[in-house]
């Protein structure tokens, strides 16, 4: 039992162990001693503070606005929360903030996208590649480099003849984002370019609001915004938005959507969705298979020393001799032991006492492993016993000393 249970406690300690030292990796904000690896996993989390989270711009947008506005967090489907939430679907002076590296959502969700900015509200979508659904309710045709995007100069500039010379915005080391191929210009407006001038930052109206659609999500992680003045970009994006906006909500759900939405909605995908969450289940289902596993053999009740049992024979012999030799009756004492010791015999070396001839003699002394010589004084003294003879004290005495060296030893 405590075997198994040290062998639990040690697979606990172990997993533990294995936990923390993942999680004890530092990353640097700053870029230094950072990898591709570490730039390529990008959370765009709002609790992130590695390189690839939104840690900084979660922060920054409460700053923003004409007064302080804490963002609300959304860990559903846009359509789940547009249909309860009262002030996302009827005021109409909302901002709704997704940012993710590939935006997959259900057709539901995009009709509701696009019936929320009609309202007059603002949508705004930083995404390397948004769903298709979505553009095509934006007229609006993107592109990439394919497999030829590689790590480079992540710029972000923008077309805004009234800003000043120097809001061109840059860092090493992001991976290059979309651009716009194709869109319809009577309502769509651009607002940035990348290095190469292409449109990856445009306004698109809808109804009595916008869409901002952003195709460089890598310039919103702390990453980018740490890097010298690159703060000023995030306020410069957030400025074409209103000023004063009545709520502010935050997207937490489609960056760690892998592939298109239904309309259906689990609870448990959102436990699955936060990596933190998930480390926590599998950590349950090991330690659960762990206890089954050490568990699952029958147990049985341990089974009490059972004492080991004494031979009081001797004891009765010598408690009954006792209470005879006080009397000082010897004979009906000595014929007591004679009966004690034949049923020893009898019943220790299956030999017949009705005949204790030299035949008896030879097959006890061979079985008790016993000199025959003291076998056959055994015998005769018994016979003297029980010729009638006088037993006298000494007699007495003498013959219970060889009954028990007898007992004594035998085999």
């Amino acid at each position: 039992m405590k075997s198994k249970l040290i062998a639990i406690i040690s697979a606990i300690i172990l997993v533990f162990l294995i936990l923390l030292v993942f999680s004890s990796r530092t990353r640097k904000p700053d870029g230094k001693n950072i990898d591709e690896k570490e730039l390529s996993q990008q959370s765009f989390s709002h609790k992130d503070k590695s390189p690839g989270g939104c840690y900084v711009m979660f922060k920054a947008l409460s700053h923003l606005f004409y007064y302080d506005i804490k963002p609300q967090i959304v860990t559903k489907p846009f359509s789940r929360t547009y249909n309860k939430d009262e002030t996302l679907a009827s005021t109409d002076y909302n901002l709704y903030i997704l940012v993710a590296d590939r935006l997959y959502t259900s057709a539901e969700d995009a009709k509701n996208m696009i019936k929320f900015a009609s309202a007059g509200n603002q949508l705004f979508i930083a995404s390397n590649r948004p769903d298709s659904m979505l553009l095509e309710y934006l007229n609006i045709t993107v592109d990439d480099e394919g497999i030829f995007q590689s790590f480079t100069n992540a710029d972000q500039r923008y077309v805004n003849r009234n800003l000043a010379p120097d809001t061109a915005f840059s860092r090493k080391g992001i991976r290059g984002g979309s651009f716009v191929v194709k869109m319809d210009t009577s309502r769509t407006t651009i607002l940035g370019t990348d290095a190469f001038k292409r449109p990856n930052f445009v306004k698109v109206a809808v109804g009595e609001g916008a869409v901002f659609l952003l195709l460089q999500p890598s310039t919103l992680t702390n990453y980018f915004l740490l890097h010298k003045r690159n703060i000023v970009s995030l306020e410069r994006q957030l400025a074409y938005t209103n000023l004063y906006m009545d709520h502010v909500y935050w997207d937490e759900f489609y960056k760690y959507q892998s592939f298109r939405q239904s309309s259906d909605f689990s609870e448990w995908e959102v436990l699955m969705r936060y990596p933190a969450m998930r480390w926590a289940l599998w950590l349950a289902v090991a330690l659960l298979l762990i206890y089954m596993l050490f568990e699952s053999k029958r147990r049985q009740r341990i089974i009490p020393e059972k004492p080991v049992l004494v031979n009081n024979s001797l004891e009765f012999v010598e408690a009954l001799g006792q209470l005879y030799y006080q009397q000082h009756d010897n004979r009906n004492l000595a014929q007591k032991i004679i009966l004690q010791w034949q049923e020893f015999v009898r019943t220790r070396y299956y030999l017949n006492t009705n005949s204790l001839d030299n035949a008896f003699a030879e097959a006890l002394s061979r079985k008790a492993v016993m000199p025959l010589e003291q076998v056959k004084d055994i015998l005769n003294s018994i016979q003297q016993v029980q010729s009638g003879q006088v037993i006298t004290d000494e007699y007495l005495q003498r013959f219970y000393k060889n009954i028990q060296a007898f007992y004594l030893n035998t085999k």
